[in-house]
């Protein structure tokens, strides 16, 4: 795409550029060319951003001010140069916020000026800068992970005991509920033909419905309408074990334990908690 709009601009720009040698009629003609071009140039980069930004999260009028802001600027290069390092910035800002490193931006931009107004730094004022950061920015990193390692043994403990209490009051309640010596917790509805359980090295063919205690769905084939296959040494223990307890054909809930599931990392892409139970719903279709 970079390669496309750089050629667009180019063409705006000689378009623009030729009229200085033309008469008034040629001159109007290239103008109107220039403004058919311009529009659709501007017409296909609007196209492509709005296809970029189509999600609930994007903040449309807001794009629209900083676009606004940059074209009507008639600042020369040193300006336009300022606006790219003043967003260089701010991505580097939210990308250190998503790492649990919170940056003051008033408090950058004082030091900022201080710094870029000082007419007689020196080479080695500026080594001595990026050691500093350097420093500073290493010590506030390890402070993020050990806070972030704080909340995480809180929501893993939470978690284990949301768990216990899940199963206790489900094992009261249903007589038909298994706990296995591991600590996987099941409920068989079809146990499938019999002598044809999987062992730990098969390839299955599953339907599975993933769920959270609340019921709140995180991964579903059922849903998306293709079986699932894969090798049961390629699955978290709990549902492994779960699968090989069935025969084909068979049914079962599983109530996987977070030791037996994504254990103390979780899987944070998956919304899955620090040692969080999960409920599977599983189908044995076929073994490999």
């Amino acid at each position: 795409m970079k390669k496309i709009l750089f050629a667009a601009m180019a063409a705006v720009a000689i378009m623009g550029a030729s009229c200085h040698n033309c008469n008034s009629d040629s001159c109007a003609t290239k103008s109107a060319a220039n403004d058919s071009l311009s529009a659709a140039y501007g017409t296909y980069v609007g196209a492509v951003i709005n296809n970029e930004m189509n999600n609930p999260e994007a903040d449309k009028e807001a794009f629209v001010k900083g676009l606004k802001m940059v074209l009507a600027s008639n600042t020369d290069q040193s300006g336009r140069y300022g606006m790219q390092v003043g967003l260089q910035l701010l991505n580097e800002i939210n990308q250190l916020k998503d790492e649990g490193v919170e940056l003051n931006k008033a408090a950058i931009l004082k030091a900022f000026l201080a710094s870029y107004e000082n007419d007689s730094l020196t080479v080695n004022e500026i080594r001595e800068a990026q050691q500093n950061f350097r420093t500073m920015f290493e010590q506030a990193q390890q402070q993020a992970a050990m806070a972030a390692s704080e909340n995480s043994a809180a929501a893993s403990d939470a978690n284990v005991e949301a768990g216990n209490v899940y199963v206790a009051n489900l094992m009261s309640q249903d007589a038909s509920v298994v706990r296995t010596p591991s600590g996987l917790v099941y409920k068989v509805e079809n146990p499938g033909e019999q002598g044809t359980n999987p062992d730990e090295t098969a390839t299955v063919q599953v339907h599975y419905t993933g769920k959270h205690l609340d019921g709140t769905v995180f991964d579903s084939s059922v849903e998306r309408g293709q079986a699932a296959t894969f090798n049961l040494q390629g699955v978290v223990p709990g549902f492994r074990e779960g699968l090989m307890l069935l025969g084909k054909g068979g049914k079962a809930t599983l109530y996987i334990p977070g030791n037996l599931a994504y254990g103390p990392a979780g899987a944070p892409q998956a919304g899955i908690q620090p040692n969080e139970m999960l409920v599977f719903d599983v189908e044995l279709l076929d073994i490999k």
